[in-house]
């Protein structure tokens, strides 16, 4: 615990249930991690603003929990509190006349902890073009935002308009998508491969620019995303894409030419249908965050020595790791 004799609790007025040496295994994607200190969940941007702003007055160090996609969770936990996102509220806006006189493109507004394949159907159900590619894509908005999450040679930064951010200071601004930093799975906002507690910014929300298009031409293109993932990737629990694609080359061709498709430490293995996604075929309790460390770094050395090229990974590790 990050404070074994002081008992942390929010005030009533910020509205959530408190909770201590929370396991997070079954919040991740690859069912995997430790516990946190002290855990929350979030339901509106008001509590997340709140909480956030309390755990700063009290010094205690937050990490934001969105849909536990990309990130591995160490098997000693979280220190301080984990933030479970769950601020869902997606709708389209028109645009302001006043700003966007010559330009009718609405704007979807997805609060961070939507769902980004949420995103997409919505934007999908209403004709608009520009987010059909997220369709298939796990995680939430806000992970998306910060990461430039992309599939199927779309990118977050393609339709981002802005973020509204709770920066380093307390203070709630509004950023637009050129002040990012965006470049491939990066933005500005993205702390590097290794995440512990701390007092960084939120993304509370974020606004697509999408256009109106031929509601059948885009449907038909959703769907053909859709069975391309039940084709190209397995079903059993994961961390996603565990590398990035090398330049002009692909990390799951890499791993499977290196002859390590179906290659296993401890509970966890490459899988056979996609040689970039390690899987926890047995879940909760099935593996550990060292079995993925091991096969990583495996991964990396036989690659290496067979190819020359070294594989970055596109997960970030979570939490505390000696």
């Amino acid at each position: 615990m990050i404070t074994a004799t002081i008992a942390l609790h929010p005030p009533a007025s910020v509205g959530v249930e408190w909770e201590t040496d929370k396991p997070l295994a079954g919040l991740t994607s690859i069912k995997i991690g430790g516990p946190a200190d002290y855990f929350a969940t979030v339901t509106h941007p008001h509590q997340l603003l709140r909480l956030v702003r309390w755990a700063r007055s009290v010094e205690l160090p937050y990490l934001i929990l969105g849909g536990g996609s990309n990130v591995l969770i160490s098997d000693a936990g979280v220190r301080g509190l984990v933030i479970h996102n769950r601020c869902r509220a997606i709708r389209i806006d028109p645009a302001p006349c006043c700003v966007f006189p010559l330009d009718e493109r609405p704007f979807l507004y997805a609060e961070s902890g939507a769902l980004l394949a949420g995103a997409a159907r919505t934007s999908i159900n209403a004709g608009l073009a520009g987010l059909e590619w997220a369709v298939s894509v796990p995680g939430t908005v806000g992970g998306a935002v910060i990461n430039n999450a992309g599939a199927h040679a779309g990118e977050v930064k393609d339709s981002l308009w802005d973020v509204m951010l709770l920066d380093e200071s307390g203070d709630v601004e509004i950023v637009r998508a050129g002040e990012l930093g965006y470049c491939y799975r990066h933005s500005r906002l993205k702390r590097g491969q290794i995440v512990q507690g701390g007092f960084g910014p939120v993304v509370l929300s974020a606004n697509f620019r999408l256009a109106p298009g031929d509601g059948e031409d885009i449907r038909a293109r959703a769907q053909g995303f859709l069975e391309h993932r039940r084709r190209t990737q397995p079903v059993e629990p994961s961390l996603g894409s565990t590398f990035t694609n090398p330049p002009g080359d692909y990390a799951g061709w890499l791993i499977d030419a290196a002859g390590l498709r179906g290659k296993r430490i401890g509970g966890i293995e490459v899988s056979r249908t996609h040689a970039n996604f390690l899987i926890n075929p047995t879940g909760v309790g099935g593996a550990s965050a060292a079995d993925v460390l091991a096969l990583m770094g495996l991964i990396q050395e036989n690659v290496y020595q067979r190819f020359g090229v070294q594989l970055q990974p596109e997960i970030q590790r979570v939490g505390e790791w000696g």
